[in-house]
């Protein structure tokens, strides 16, 4: 028997043998993001607006420093902007009136250029106020912990009147993961990984729930196993509003 005969035989006992991977797969449930956020600036903690346990909605205030300073250094800014504003709009105004004198014949090519030149010292001024407007509003940014998506409070190191050092070895974190999705990992032989590859629907058996896989991550690599035996692993994502502990097993169901 040649090669190729060889290799369509096999095939042809691998598709008999397919429904063997009709049972369930065991899996585990996993989160499927964590994030552990601490603060990029140093300062006292003003307010904590969260419950370890407690559900928290996407871009909701979770931490704030106290940001007294901070508050008046952008305002100065804001400030400096409008003044800034004004002097260019006065300066154009005369740069557009000299502009006029000049093709008239009534101004030197002199005095021109020394308008034109203090009007871009005035426009350079405005430009760096509005830097100093942008960075003092991103420091403002800095003293709040926002929830970067729909999220469960894991734990948090945070109390109010408490000195945050940004820098120090272990900075205070809150520690957030994913609300509402979810992962099922697993580690399978390639025959159970083939079987998964060319299945039509993927479904997650949680207890008395079933949920729809909405995306799968197949490993390309042995993570386990003998060299005649290797073993991949998967993980599968799915969905549900309901608060699943991470290590609760579940099934997936191939076919």
């Amino acid at each position: 028997m040649d090669f190729i005969q060889r290799i369509l035989l096999m095939t042809a006992l691998f598709g008999l043998s397919a429904p063997l991977f009709a049972e369930n797969v065991e899996a585990e449930v996993d989160w499927n993001r964590r994030v552990a956020m601490g603060f990029g600036i140093s300062g006292h903690v003003k307010s904590v607006n969260l419950k370890v346990g407690s559900r928290v909605a996407m871009n909701e205030p979770l931490v704030t420093l106290d940001s007294s300073l901070l508050d008046i250094a952008h305002s100065r800014s804001v400030n400096a902007v409008q003044i800034r504003e004004i002097e260019v709009d006065e300066y154009r105004a005369v740069m557009a009136r000299e502009q006029t004198l000049f093709d008239e014949g009534s101004l030197s090519a002199v005095s021109l250029d020394q308008t034109a030149l203090e009007l871009s010292r005035r426009e350079l001024a405005l430009s760096n106020a509005e830097l100093e407007r942008k960075q003092t509003n991103y420091m403002l940014e800095l003293a709040a912990l926002r929830a970067p998506f729909d999220a469960w409070v894991v734990d948090s190191d945070f109390t109010v009147g408490q000195y945050v050092y940004h820098e120090s070895e272990d900075p205070p974190v809150i520690t957030l993961v994913e609300r509402g999705r979810y992962l099922a990992r697993t580690v399978v032989d390639v025959p159970t990984l083939s079987a998964i590859e060319s299945a039509k629907e993927l479904k997650i058996i949680v207890g008395d729930n079933v949920y729809v896989a909405v995306g799968a991550r197949l490993g390309i690599e042995p993570v386990s196993g003998s060299s005649g035996n290797p073993r991949y692993s998967v993980v599968f994502e799915f969905t549900s509003d309901e608060l699943i502990r991470p290590g609760t097993s579940c099934s997936i169901s191939v076919f």
